[in-house]
């Protein structure tokens, strides 16, 4: 549930939406002709006309450590759950209830396109469980420009540096591939919605397949896990954010007891080298109805805080 790289729109939107051009020494009394002007369609179509473009002569004036960038992170839970009673051959469970030291990359190949990984240090070793990573990784095709659209595969699975003889150093095939397409939101819903004059919203809508999956009441995998996701990110001030994901199950009995109906975090987050960044995230089993949440998750409790710094080379 995770779309750190995925998401580059969110994190880009507030400071190019709401800063006023320096460039600008005089103004014109003279009106635009209306033909000048592009209208919403023609911004829909120019995002989705120029998605999954790869302009490979940015190679030709880079060296390789021009598109490596990365951040390192402190990631705490507010509470500490026990165990789930799990088979230890799952590779997928509750959202991480450990403190971690995490060390991301990030690659962008040409344009868009891009290959990043995470690397996951446990303070309490012994509380790692099968399904939490000892690496992740993601890679496709992610524009933060409202109107294109994104191919991501994502795997935050049990994957292991040193598996032992019944694990795997990853399973590919339970991994996500996920579809997606970039919105802003537009007057007049953004001023209806929105109570600071720099406000600004940006969403995105996925269609999110995973192949294999595991599936707790037969405690074997399962196959063709199918969701729509919708999340939306309101940049309240500066880099002052909160954000919310809500996710449609196409077949119910598919969903897990650690799968969301719904995510959510806020904070301070800046995609700059050189930046701090504080969130709160909670990726736990929320229910939009309590009562059918799971033991020790879907509640405040369940998130987690990061603090994060960026760094490019």
């Amino acid at each position: 549930m995770n779309n750190t790289f995925a998401d580059q729109y969110h994190a880009n939107t507030s400071p190019y939406a709401v800063q006023p051009s320096q460039h600008v020494l005089t103004h014109s009394n003279q009106k635009p002709n209306s033909v000048d002007q592009p209208n919403e369609l023609d911004d829909i179509w120019k995002g989705v006309s120029s998605s999954f473009e790869f302009p490979v002569k940015e190679w030709e004036n880079r060296t390789f450590l021009d598109g490596l960038s990365g951040n390192i992170g402190y990631h705490h839970p507010l509470t500490e759950t026990e165990s789930a009673n799990l088979p230890a051959n799952a590779t997928s469970g509750p959202t991480n209830a450990n403190t971690t030291s995490t060390l991301s990359l990030k690659y962008a190949i040409a344009g868009a396109w891009f290959i990043s990984g995470t690397v996951y240090y446990y303070w309490d070793q012994a509380q790692q469980q099968a399904w939490n990573p000892d690496f992740t990784y993601v890679f496709g095709y992610s524009d933060w420009r409202p109107y294109t659209l994104s191919l991501v595969y994502s795997n935050y699975g049990g994957n292991r540096f040193n598996p032992n003889s019944d694990e795997k150093t990853t399973s590919f095939k339970q991994g996500t591939w996920s579809l997606g397409w970039k919105f802003p939101i537009t007057s007049p819903v953004k001023e209806w919605v929105s109570f600071t004059n720099e406000g600004a919203i940006g969403c995105q809508v996925d269609y999110n397949h995973t192949p294999e999956y595991f599936d707790l009441d037969s405690t074997a995998y399962k196959t063709g896990l199918q969701t729509i996701s919708l999340g939306c990110k309101y940049s309240i001030y500066g880099n002052w954010y909160v954000n919310a994901t809500a996710f449609y199950y196409f077949d119910k009995s598919q969903q897990q007891p650690w799968n969301p109906d719904y995510t959510y975090g806020f904070g301070y987050f800046d995609w700059r080298p050189g930046s701090i960044t504080l969130q709160y995230n909670n990726y736990s089993g929320n229910r939009w109805n309590s009562s059918d949440r799971g033991e020790d998750t879907g509640q405040f409790k369940n998130g987690s805080i990061t603090l994060a710094y960026s760094f490019s080379f």
